[in-house]
């Protein structure tokens, strides 16, 4: 078979591959030839293969890609076009690439459409060129519409508590499969990456649409592979796909329609085997359960034990107090969240006014919400006044910071008795504590949810910083003092400021001023006010700035001087005395020197200072009266530097070297002399 002969479209990458890997099995022993499209892979290879390709099973997207990059691929012999989730292709999502896609296909074909909820809009059916469809339900005479070993829950919270409650979850299934479904994208990245840090015990997994692709291939796999282990995931795995072994669905946030909870549903219990789904909602969301009801979908009500309740939000405030990047997460996963309600066509369902941003983004760990820019534009079209809006964020946030942290952090270390939960008009009572995240108690047990008993109400999950809030909005706000007023107190008061007190031997207070230098100035002889007096500090509750520069650069200016002096002296007594060391050694030279020798009682007298020597002695004398002037003429200088201090040192030093071995030389040539004497006189 020549050309396009089949043509799967799927609405998803995963589903797309997992239909492929099918078809791999199945067609085994055939000849056609199959291609997967999709997105996320190289698009010059794809066109090479597409052209020889029998079966082709890809995504609207990159199938429309084809249709207008690739010039030889056709679908004029087309004979077969399936489309698997029917439903989810035909909807506003894919409504323009659809239809571009369907222009491209010729009439004379056969259509399946494949869906657990099949549409039967005759607009849609009109779309696809269908004449006369027959339509086939597996489940349409069945009792509900769901598979039988099905055990459909939902949990009554609100949306401040839900983080809570799902992390508990966890820790009491962490040997079960679950999958986790939430309304977008950044609401899966926060919920992953601080769960990641709680370390919970088991595998966590994340899947949603902006990963890459080999990122969401392998996170499949390994999710498929794993016997226990729990993924957060968009509606981009609720449909179609095939994760053996699932034993938990939970849904986080409602879904968008009955549709949509039937495809999150049908993830567990896959043919005859059994399973669990809950369904978290929000007071404000119950009316779903009525058109589940209607679609034959049996779902009872069970409540959440408040023993089994361990808050993190104490938790979550440290780790975005300590990284930014968590609390960027936590920001858009709020504003998300948010836009999602607001998008949502059922309005008896979802109102964003219902939702209580304020609790909710304490439980993500901040101190205040986002700013939502598309929700001051709804109050501003539903007519509220700004200045209701500030007076109550002021009542609200009167009390942030540490003080919120230690609250958070105290509330959160005990327990509350079953009788403080829920008050006697049924309405939700507030101050409940819930159990810290380090306990020790983490079995595997479900008694996290409890059958609901009779008519009783859904007990509510509340943190003591609404009983906070509703204390401080009761109280007055304390007024602010300005730095003014605060000035003015002290003058009455008669305080002066700037001021220490010194306790003597006997301990009694005496009051130092501020300048403690005055006393030395004055001995120095140096005026630091040039010629009047600071009056600073006299009947004022301050200092001047620019006076006390002006005074602490005169101080050090005067503290230099007298380092500067100091350091002079003390080289000049050093010079002084060795001055003193060099006249006396050359005065004892001299002695020697100028002595008379008597040899043998004879009448020579023999001068000892021979013309040899005479040169030498010069030479001393005149070296000696070189250092004695360099030494005078260096104590004349006020201030030389360090560096020549040093190098006239080391050449004094060296001089005086060469005086001493002329010394030791004369000496020397004092005793030849003698000897030649003594010789020529013959006495030797």
């Amino acid at each position: 078979m020549d050309g396009l002969g089949a043509l799967i479209i799927a609405p998803t990458r995963e589903l797309a591959l997992q239909t492929f890997e099918v078809l791999r099995k199945v067609g085994k022993q055939h000849d056609f030839s199959a291609g997967l499209i999709i997105g996320g892979k190289d698009v010059k290879e794809e066109q090479m293969r597409i052209r020889s390709t029998n079966i082709v099973i890809c995504t609207p997207g990159r199938l429309l890609q084809h249709f207008d990059e690739t010039a030889s691929f056709h679908c004029d012999d087309l004979k077969v076009l399936v489309l698997d989730e029917a439903d989810r292709i035909l909807d506003l999502g894919f409504k323009n690439t659809m239809n571009a896609i369907i222009d491209n296909l010729p009439e004379d074909r056969q259509t399946l459409l494949y869906s657990a909820t099949q549409t039967k809009s005759v607009q849609d059916l009109a779309r696809l060129s269908l004449k006369n469809p027959e339509y086939i339900a597996v489940h349409e005479n069945s009792k509900y519409a769901t598979p039988k070993k099905l055990t459909q829950n939902y949990v009554e919270l609100n949306l401040e508590d839900k983080i809570n409650f799902l992390y508990s979850f966890i820790k009491n299934h962490l040997k079960s499969k679950c999958i986790v479904f939430l309304s977008s994208c950044k609401q899966v990245k926060f919920i992953y990456e601080t769960f990641r840090k709680f370390r919970p015990g088991v595998l966590l997994l994340s899947l949603y649409g902006k990963q890459s692709q080999m990122k969401r291939i392998g996170i499949y796999q390994k999710f498929c592979n794993s016997p226990h282990a729990v993924m957060f995931a968009t509606d981009i795995a609720a449909r179609g796909l095939d994760f053996p072994a699932v034993n938990w669905v939970l849904q986080f946030d409602c879904p968008e329609s009955t549709d949509t909870y039937i495809h999150r549903v049908g993830r567990t219990a896959r043919y005859e085997k059994g399973g669990q789904a809950l369904l978290m909602l929000l007071p404000s969301e119950v009316n779903l359960i009525e058109q589940l009801k209607e679609r034959k979908v049996p779902i009872h009500e069970i409540k959440a034990n408040p023993k089994r309740i361990r808050s993190v939000e104490g938790k979550l405030q440290g780790f975005c107090a300590q990284d930014q990047e968590i609390k960027h997460w936590a920001q858009r996963s709020i504003v998300s969240y948010a836009r999602s309600v607001h998008l949502q066509r059922d309005k008896s369902i979802f109102d964003v006014k219902k939702l209580n941003l304020e609790e909710f983004a304490r439980s993500c760990g901040l101190l205040a919400p986002p700013k939502i820019r598309f929700m001051k534009k709804l109050d501003k079209k539903m007519g509220r006044s700004d200045s209701t809006a500030s007076t109550k964020s002021n009542d609200s946030y009167s009390k942030l910071g540490i003080e919120v942290l230690a609250e958070r952090c105290k509330n959160s270390d005990s327990e509350v008795d079953d009788s403080d939960i829920e008050s006697e008009s049924g309405s939700p009572a507030v101050g409940r504590k819930m159990k810290l995240v380090g306990s020790d108690d983490d079995e595997d047990g479900d008694d996290i949810l409890v059958k609901k008993k009779g008519k009783q109400h859904h007990e509510s999950i509340k943190i003591d910083s609404e009983a906070d809030d509703i204390k401080l909005s009761k109280k007055e706000k304390p007024k602010l003092s300005s730095k003014a007023t605060l000035a003015k107190k002290l003058l009455r008061k008669k305080i002066k400021v700037n001021t220490k007190v010194i306790f003597n031997e006997d301990g009694e207070a005496k009051v130092d001023s501020t300048d403690e230098n005055k006393s030395q100035q004055e001995e120095d002889g140096s005026n630091l006010s040039d010629g009047h007096e600071s009056t600073e500090g006299e009947g004022f509750g301050g200092i001047d700035l620019k006076a006390a520069k002006e005074r602490m650069k005169k101080e050090d200016k005067i503290d230099r001087q007298r380092e500067r002096k100091r350091i002079r002296e003390k080289h000049k007594e050093i010079k002084r005395k060795e001055k003193q060391e060099r006249v006396a050694k050359t005065s004892r030279a001299e002695v020697t020197l100028g002595g008379e020798v008597t040899l043998g009682g004879g009448d020579i007298d023999l001068d000892v200072s021979l013309s040899e020597n005479e040169d030498d002695v010069d030479g001393f004398s005149q070296s000696t009266r070189q250092v004695v002037n360099e030494s005078d003429e260096s104590d004349e200088e006020e201030a030389p530097k360090k560096k020549r201090r040093k190098f006239l040192k080391k050449k004094k030093s060296k001089k005086l070297d060469d005086v001493e071995s002329s010394e030791a030389q004369r000496e020397s040539t004092i005793a030849e002399d003698e000897e030649l004497a003594l010789r020529l006189l013959g006495v030797v």
